[in-house]
């Protein structure tokens, strides 16, 4: 009995000094530029799907051509099961995911066009991000509602959604489309369909956004959202400019659209709202409660907003003080950097996902091994944005460089990947890399 017991732990301590051995060889002999490659071609190849443009949240299976075999059926969408808002089913986030993707696109092309990349590689990423535009579209489409947007289709149901979306499937959305239809990615064509995604929204939340609703967009329905996530005023100081985000790019496009009438009203809406939602924004300086138990998700999408806002704002007095919002932001997750490559590194990112049917959604210990590769992420994108005080720097740099080549990206299995390549193309952007 003692031998058997002796020769486990010696098996065990082989295995481990084989897997810390793995470990530096792997990290020795790839490069950055090699990660990036491979983490692009898992984007392409286990977490897209072809029939609907969307990129998804988690793998069950990382069997070839079997990856996304898990989501929602037609009937199951129907049901609303077992969330209203599909939470937990793989295909909660497609609208979050895909705005992170086709911005990540949207700055490769520029980062590729400064290294000389070929016309050929330049077009083919023009290409992808067309697609993925077209995924985001079918997500403001899907509903029949006008200006909603679903959170997911599922490729075994082309013509369905769950009926209930979010201000953070909002805000990646619409702000990555408001990005695409100003770059060089996008044509006469899309440029349209895009600013048709705008308006639609931007009108949703006029006709919705009311006292009598709570200020709440409604679901796709016309039902009211029963947990909150749909409210767009009367908020927290991290989702105030969320609203205002919004009226703001409509405005931009209708203007640079000559637009007059669209420019006019949506101009009046913003400037209604933007002096006390700068203000809003502002005050989570001095509110440390609401910091401590903010998701990095949260100062992410917050970020985002206060970028858009920092770009359009007309008056410096505001201008100013977004500035000083956005160099806070980025200085509250900058603690959280390394904690977040700490836990990205101690676990295993290949573990694939537990059956949603089975556990009742995204739960237990994968949701952790999940979240941490996206939170490393978040984090680094959400500092690189503030590039207003250049709060992205070499110690930044130095911990996305760390995250970006601990995954072993031909098996990984959690949508984490999206905000990883989206903050390393945003990075090298300003210079890093």
């Amino acid at each position: 009995m003692f031998v058997l017991k002796e020769n486990r732990i010696c098996l065990s301590l082989a295995f481990y000094a084989l897997a810390s051995v793995w470990n530096v060889v792997f990290s020795q002999e790839r490069t950055v530029e090699m990660q990036i490659d491979s983490a692009w071609n898992a984007v392409w190849t286990n977490f897209y799907s072809p029939q609907t443009r969307l990129f998804y949240d988690f793998l069950e299976s990382l069997e070839p051509g079997k990856t996304l075999d898990h989501l929602p059926t037609p009937e199951e969408v129907d049901a609303l099961y077992p969330h209203a808002c599909g939470y937990g089913t793989g295909m909660e986030d497609c609208a979050i995911s895909g705005g992170v993707v086709l911005d990540a696109l949207i700055d490769r092309y520029a980062n590729e066009e400064k290294s000389g990349a070929s016309p050929e590689t330049l077009e083919s990423i023009k290409v992808k991000a067309q697609d993925v535009f077209s995924g985001l579209e079918l997500l403001t489409t899907v509903s029949g509602s006008p200006g909603f947007v679903a959170r997911g289709v599922s490729p075994k149901a082309l013509d369905k959604c769950y009926i209930n979306s979010s201000r953070d499937q909002v805000t990646h959305l619409d702000l990555a489309v408001w990005n695409y239809w100003r770059s060089p990615l996008s044509d006469e064509e899309t440029r349209k369909r895009a600013a048709s995604i705008l308006y639609a929204i931007a009108d949703r939340m006029t006709r919705n956004v009311t006292p009598e609703n709570d200020y709440d967009f409604l679901c796709s329905d016309g039902s009211h959202c029963r947990i909150g996530i749909s409210r767009m005023a009367d908020v927290e100081d991290h989702e105030a400019a969320r609203l205002t985000a919004i009226y703001a790019v409509a405005w931009d496009v209708a203007k640079r659209s000559n637009d007059s009438e669209k420019e006019k009203e949506y101009w009046a809406r913003w400037r209604n709202i933007a002096q006390d939602t700068v203000a809003q924004s502002a005050h989570i300086i001095d509110n440390p409660s609401l910091c401590n138990r903010m998701p990095s998700y949260a100062y992410l999408q917050m970020q985002e907003s206060l970028d858009v806002l920092y770009q359009l704002e007309p008056e410096q007095e505001l201008k100013e003080t977004i500035s000083k919002t956005l160099k806070f932001v980025a200085s509250r997750v900058k603690s959280r950097q390394k904690n977040a490559l700490k836990n990205l590194k101690s676990h295993d990112l290949t573990q694939t996902a537990p059956s949603w049917r089975e556990v009742g959604g995204l739960k237990g210990a994968y949701r952790e091994t999940w979240y941490c590769p996206r939170e490393c992420g978040e984090i680094a994108l959400t500092i690189a944005l503030d590039s207003a005080n250049g709060s992205f720097d070499e110690e930044s740099a130095q911990v996305l460089k760390e995250a970006l080549m601990t995954p072993d990206y031909t098996r990984i299995t959690g949508c984490g990947v999206f905000h990883l390549l989206g903050a390393y193309e945003k990075a090298r952007r300003l210079g890093w890399f």
